[in-house]
C-alpha cells in the first residue's frame, strides 16, 4: 500500500518510524555532545572530534526535521504542508552537512575527514542526512492530494 491515505487519514505506523527516527536523532545527538565534550577536556583534537561534532549538530536539525514528517504523516492530507517543510529542511540539511565536510576539510587539514574514526562521523552524518530525504519524500508522497 503505497498510496495515500483515504479521505486524509493520517499513517499512525510511518509516523511512529519517524519517532523512532527522532530517537535515533536524540542518540546522535548525545554521542556528538560527548565528543566535543571530550575535544573541550582536551582530550580529542578539533580535527578528530569536527566530524562528530558535526554528526551531533546534523541530528539535532534532523530531530526536528524528523518530528515535522511524523506530524505531517500522523495528520495525513492536512500534513502536506509540514511535509514539504521537512523536506525542504532535509534538503537544506544535506547541502549544510557536505558544505560543512568541505569547510572542516579546508580548514583543519585533510586528516580531519581522513582518519578511520574520522571518516566513519562524515559518513554516518552524511547517510543519516540522506536518510531524512527518503522520510521527508515519504511524507509528501503520501500527504499529496492526487
Amino acid at each position: 500500500m503505497t498510496s495515500a491515505p483515504a479521505g486524509g487519514q493520517g499513517s499512525p505506523l510511518l509516523a511512529a518510524l519517524a519517532g523512532i527516527m527522532i530517537l535515533v536523532d536524540g542518540v546522535l545527538v548525545a554521542i556528538g555532545v560527548l565528543v566535543w565534550g571530550a575535544q573541550r577536556n582536551g582530550n580529542l583534537t578539533a580535527s578528530e572530534a569536527a566530524t562528530f561534532t558535526l554528526l551531533g549538530a546534523s541530528a539535532a536539525v534532523g530531530a526536528v526535521v524528523m518530528l515535522l514528517a511524523a506530524i505531517a504523516l500522523a495528520r495525513g492530507r492536512r500534513g502536506h504542508g509540514t511535509a514539504r517543510l521537512a523536506s525542504g529542511l532535509a534538503w537544506m540539511r544535506v547541502a549544510a552537512v557536505l558544505i560543512a565536510l568541505v569547510v572542516i576539510a579546508i580548514s583543519l587539514g585533510g586528516a580531519a575527514i581522513a582518519g578511520s574514526f574520522e571518516t566513519f562521523g562524515a559518513v554516518v552524518a552524511v547517510v543519516e542526512a540522506s536518510l531524512a530525504l527518503v522520510v521527508t519524500g515519504t511524507a509528501v508522497r503520501r500527504t499529496s492530494h492526487g
